[in-house]
């Protein structure tokens, strides 16, 4: 019985326990949990007495203003090489007299050029009435030829301007001058040389050009270092290495036509004989055009290369800390020459376009766009029986078109199939984004 009556005393006292821990726990989790609430409770008084602030409506974008700007579209076209298969071509015979019209020869080039303010291409010869012409010397004559087909510029500084003496770059420089044509980079007489300047809308636009050298034949290299006048040399050791830039005489130019009132500089390079049939630029091509562009040039036309490179646009820091689209195209190949081999007879006219606010009188280079050109010799292709000619500057894209209409004009099977991958060829050296058949490329202003 004492035993039952123990088991049940101890049995008490453990409920007893039990009862008071489980007050205990309820007591301390209500309190608990009161903080807690009155914590959160005091957050949200506090968050109530703070006022709202009323939302500040996201201003719309503003739009950037129309501009009331003024453009003028510089066209550029690349070297005739003077060969003696396009004087043949040119040679016709009225009443008893041998004349040289290269009206037809050109005929492609108009179409891409007469919509232009101005229209430059590079000679890549002389131009005489000797009535002897073979490699590098044309008839007078081709002057009016240019002139026809709608440049207004001829860029005259290669290497290959000499190469009848001084009396050849004289008639050379006077026969273009006479036509109408404005020229770059050579002089008929000491102390003519000037850096000429055009004036269109509002925009005023310089043209320099330098060659690398002469090429070293006959009596030129006597007539560059007697005359030193006569024309535009891009390095000091043009009758040796013709490597070192004459950096001071750049300079000196740019400063110039800059202190002349310049807003847009373009300067034509006829390139070393290195550069020849690269479709990239060398180091030393591109170094040179970084030092132009930093500067004060805008603008770069290559000669000389025979083949397409790139055309390259970019916005650079000048050395004053300004800024400017520049645009280099590298080499637009050759606008008429006998050349078959690869790329060779393909080429481009490139449009450039400036624009100026009328208001804050900024001037800009705002776009650039290629048209393809094909050089075709008839004579290449078997079984042609278009037109009876030989050679011929073509329009690419309308001589393609013409063909793939009815399949006539002036492409034969072969030539239809040359022009096409020349097409493809030329844009894809100079780049598809700066084609013409899809508006070229505009470029961003401010920059």
């Amino acid at each position: 019985m004492k035993k039952n009556g123990l088991g049940t005393g101890v049995m008490y006292v453990m409920l007893v326990l039990l009862l008071v821990g489980l007050v205990f726990l309820v007591f301390f989790n209500y309190r608990a949990n009161k903080e807690q609430n009155d914590a959160i409770q005091a957050a949200i008084e506090a968050l109530n007495a703070t006022p709202t602030p009323t939302p500040t409506a996201t201003p719309a974008p503003t739009a950037e203003p129309d501009r009331n700007t003024q453009n003028v579209t510089l066209s550029f076209a690349g070297d005739i090489i003077g060969q003696a298969g396009l004087t043949t071509e040119a040679q016709r015979t009225e009443n008893d007299t041998t004349i040289y019209d290269f009206t037809d020869e050109l005929s492609g080039v108009r179409a891409a050029v007469e919509s232009a303010d101005l229209a430059a291409c590079t000679l890549v010869s002389t131009l005489t009435s000797s009535g002897t012409y073979d490699a590098y010397q044309m008839p007078r004559s081709m002057a009016d030829g240019l002139r026809n087909a709608g440049f207004d510029l001829v860029n005259a500084a290669t290497d290959h301007l000499l190469d009848r003496g001084l009396t050849g770059l004289v008639e050379t420089v006077d026969t273009l001058r006479n036509t109408g044509l404005g020229v770059l980079g050579a002089y008929s007489t000491e102390g003519s040389r000037s850096l000429p300047m055009a004036e269109k809308n509002g925009m005023k636009i310089a043209f320099l050009s330098y060659t690398y050298g002469t090429a070293g034949t006959g009596a030129q290299p006597v007539s560059v270092a007697e005359n030193p006048w006569c024309i535009d040399l891009l390095t000091t050791d043009y009758m040796t290495e013709k490597q070192t830039i004459d950096y001071e005489k750049i300079d000196a130019d740019i400063a110039a036509v800059k202190d002349a009132g310049a807003d847009i500089v373009v300067c034509f390079v006829y390139w070393w004989d290195s550069a020849q049939y690269y479709t990239e630029p060398r180091q030393s091509q591109t170094e040179l055009a970084q030092y132009l562009f930093e500067n004060g040039v805008d603008v770069l036309i290559g000669g000389g290369v025979k083949v397409p490179q790139p055309i390259q646009v970019q916005v650079v820091e000048r050395s004053d800390g300004t800024k400017a689209n520049c645009v280099a195209c590298y080499s637009l190949s050759n606008l008429m020459s006998c050349f078959n081999d690869n790329y060779t007879n393909i080429s481009a006219v490139v449009d450039i376009q400036l624009s100026r606010d009328t208001e804050s009188n900024e001037v800009w280079i705002s776009s650039v766009a290629a048209k393809p050109l094909f050089m075709v010799d008839t004579s290449d292709y078997e079984g042609y029986t278009g037109p009876m000619f030989r050679y011929r500057v073509l329009d690419a894209r309308e001589a393609i078109g013409m063909y793939e209409q009815s399949q006539g004009g002036p492409l034969s099977s072969g030539a239809y199939e040359a022009a096409r991958q020349g097409v493809e060829d030329l844009m894809g050296l100079l780049g598809n984004e700066y084609d013409a058949a899809n508006g070229g490329t505009a470029l961003q202003f401010p920059y």
